[in-house]
């Protein structure tokens, strides 16, 4: 399985800005093929939608996810082995889940030629090495704010707290961004995702502040408390960022000393037990062809993976050197995140939730 370092991630974001190739041909059509594929909704559906329209081969019913990736793991987990989706969009924490449930097709490098201008370090692998996702793009989880509405201008931790803030935060829910979000209070208050204490402690000061005007449940409730002018500042993923910055301007806290910025990649997990094995396939190599790869970067608003994908401008702070990887990005160990989230949420529940 792969571990996300430092390095792997340089090596990622040091290829991010090869100019596109033009002219990929999709596949011919085989008739009366549907795909079922989960996605996320904005954005990211909308980037997905336009892919599958550059191409003829299959028709896509799109499952949107209900709050964050793990939500729909339980779903797959009630009718197991019978399953309703082709693949499932996700990211390093929901795959690693669908891997140890032993969810997953093996996937040949063959039937994915686009997967060699990915980089091979950020394929996602099982114990053995075999392929079990395909990336196609790079965000990040952090900090920022709507740069024409906040009360005051956000540069550390301690700036959440501050009573000029009341009620402007949007604060994921607890099943948005593996609560990643905590794990940043924590690493404020010298923990990490294996001493959640200081996080915690914060959380509870942070809604007892009544500066959290908004729980986003779902990125829509972000991104809608944030158009509308109810809140400013928040702790979400790169696709909501990127849908408000369409129309407000956005400060992102991406390289913001004492606020842990999170990197992940998003791609296409591949489900067992499905007829429709090779139009999955060949759907999801079109998808990360570099023109393609180009177009889901731009319409969804996360970096490409596809080495040959051009990186559009507004997606740049997602480029780190080596100096600054390692002073503003934490990589969590993510067997502790994943294991760690039924307690997690419990804890939401009982100390944070009342207080809210």
């Amino acid at each position: 399985m792969i571990e996300l370092s430092r390095r792997n991630l340089l090596a990622l974001l040091g290829s991010m800005s090869v100019p596109a190739l033009l002219g990929v041909v999709a596949p011919a059509r085989a008739a009366g093929t549907k795909l079922t594929a989960v996605e996320w909704g904005g954005d990211v559906v909308k980037a997905m939608k336009e892919i599958a329209a550059q191409q003829s081969t299959v028709d896509i019913d799109w499952v949107l996810h209900q709050g964050g990736a793990a939500a729909i793991l339980p779903k797959i987990k009630a009718i197991w082995p019978r399953t309703d989706f082709d693949y499932v969009a996700g990211w390093e924490g929901s795959f690693n889940s669908m891997i140890k449930e032993d969810w997953l097709e093996t996937i040949a490098p063959a039937d994915i030629p686009n997967l060699a201008d990915i980089p091979a370090k950020m394929i996602i692998k099982d114990s053995k090495g075999g392929i079990k996702a395909v990336p196609r793009a790079v965000g990040g989880m952090y900090f920022g704010y709507r740069t024409d509405t906040v009360p005051m201008p956000v540069t550390k931790i301690e700036d959440l707290f501050d009573p000029k803030l009341k009620g402007a935060i949007c604060w994921p829910g607890p099943t948005q961004s593996m609560m990643l979000q905590i794990v940043a209070l924590a690493l404020h208050g010298g923990g990490d995702e294996k001493n959640m204490e200081p996080g915690w402690a914060l959380m509870k000061d942070l809604a007892k502040s009544g500066n959290i005007g908004r729980i986003a449940v779902t990125d829509v409730d972000f991104t809608n408390s944030f158009t509308a002018g109810e809140t400013s500042v928040g702790f979400f993923a790169e696709p909501s960022w990127a849908a408000v910055a369409k129309n407000f301007p956005v400060t992102r806290l991406t390289k913001q000393k004492g606020m842990a910025t999170f990197l992940y990649q998003s791609g296409f997990a591949v489900l067992k037990n499905r007829p429709n094995l090779k139009a999955t396939l060949d759907f999801i190599n079109f998808a990360i062809s570099p023109p393609m790869n180009a177009l889901y970067a731009k319409v969804a608003g996360e970096a490409p993976l596809n080495a040959k994908a051009e990186t559009p401008d507004n997606l740049k702070h997602l480029i780190f050197t080596a100096a600054e990887l390692d002073e503003y990005v934490h990589v969590p160990d993510y067997d502790v995140v994943l294991s760690s989230q039924d307690a997690w949420a419990k804890r939401w529940e009982a100390d944070i939730a009342p207080l809210l």
